[in-house]
């Protein structure tokens, strides 16, 4: 008799994944590199005697450099030393006699306009490390010795007298202004006043020992001095080149100051010990503040005083009472009238 064909076994689903195999993978051969540890650059400490002795060294300079500008406003103060130059000739006085030309014998009178190359030079090497606040003093003491403020004049400054305290500089013209009279008697002219005013706003707020190793810092003055041996177009020559040769320096003053700044910066991001500020580390605890009792939702529902409720905070003091109260008073007092006798 035939079986049928739900009596036959049922044959199990033949998966579909792939059976593992017995034997196990070779494995490659592997080599095996052992490289030597990068020696890192250890952070020394440095001694704290050391660090004192170079700061101390640093406020020392910082402070030579200060009596430097105070001696320096001493010496201007005395300016100008030259009035006059010496002959020209120097000796050669009798040929210059026997040939019958003295022109050359007369000596060269300096001023304001025309000071003496000496003095100018000088008074530009004295006045470059000074600040505005150091020109101020300068021109101050100038005054106290009853000089023009301006160091290349020789001048007595003007006095007026001690009526008012303003004065009316030229008046009736489109340049009139009102002067306090102070101002006016730090100088013996206008023009002088100008000539100082040029060199002040050349000078820097920053602090002398920061500028002193800066080559290209050079003071201009408004009339520089006439050494009469350039004609116009030379002198205008040479100034414009030296003119040039400063920017030029301080284009490269700038880029190196630039390149530090960015190197100081780098090392920071990276975290070099060297370029570190120092730290100084600062325990601190928190500790969690204990609940007594237990959170409340605030409530605006009691009654007609919800409106004095602020963020579930109610007042203290009530000033519906106080308000009644004085109310009451003057009502009582309004009613107390004076019975008629």
């Amino acid at each position: 008799m035939p079986s049928s064909p739900s009596s036959q076994p049922k044959k199990p689903p033949k998966g579909i994944l792939k059976k593992p195999s017995t034997t196990a993978p070779v494995p490659a051969p592997t080599t095996t590199i052992t490289s030597a540890p990068i020696p890192r650059p250890k952070s020394e400490k440095p001694d704290p005697r050391d660090v004192a002795i170079r700061r101390a060294n640093i406020i020392h300079q910082q402070y030579e450099l200060e009596d430097q500008v105070q001696d320096s406003i001493i010496e201007l103060s005395r300016f100008p030393l030259a009035s006059s130059s010496p002959d020209n000739n120097g000796g050669n006085n009798d040929d210059s006699n026997d040939n019958g030309s003295n022109n050359n014998n007369t000596p060269t009178t300096y001023d304001a306009a025309n000071p003496s190359p000496a003095d100018a030079s000088a008074f530009r090497s004295l006045v470059r490390l000074f600040q505005p606040g150091d020109y101020e003093d300068l021109i101050e003491e100038r005054n106290a010795r009853g000089l023009c403020g301006y160091v290349l004049c020789g001048r007595a400054r003007i006095k007026f007298g001690s009526n008012g305290g303003f004065k009316l500089v030229n008046y009736g013209r489109a340049d009139f202004n009102i002067v306090p009279r102070k101002e006016l008697e730090r100088w013996c002219s206008q023009q002088c006043a100008r000539r100082a005013m040029y060199v002040k706003v050349q000078l820097s707020e920053t602090a002398a020992w920061e500028r002193a190793g800066i080559p290209s810092i050079q003071i201009d003055l408004l009339d520089e001095p006439d050494s009469g041996t350039k004609t116009k177009e030379e002198a205008d020559e040479d100034d414009a080149t030296e003119r040039v040769r400063r920017e030029l320096q301080s284009i490269e003053l700038d880029k190196e100051r630039k390149a530090t700044r960015n190197a100081r910066d780098l090392a920071m991001e990276r975290g070099d010990a060297g370029d570190k500020q120092s730290t100084r580390s600062v325990e601190v605890t928190v500790t969690e503040k204990s609940v007594t009792k237990a959170v409340e939702e605030p409530s605006l529902s009691e009654g007609n005083d919800a409106h004095l409720m602020l963020d579930g905070y109610k007042p203290k003091f009530d000033t519906k009472s106080e308000t009644i109260s004085k109310g009451s008073n003057v009502a009582k007092v309004v009613d107390e009238k004076p019975s008629a006798q």
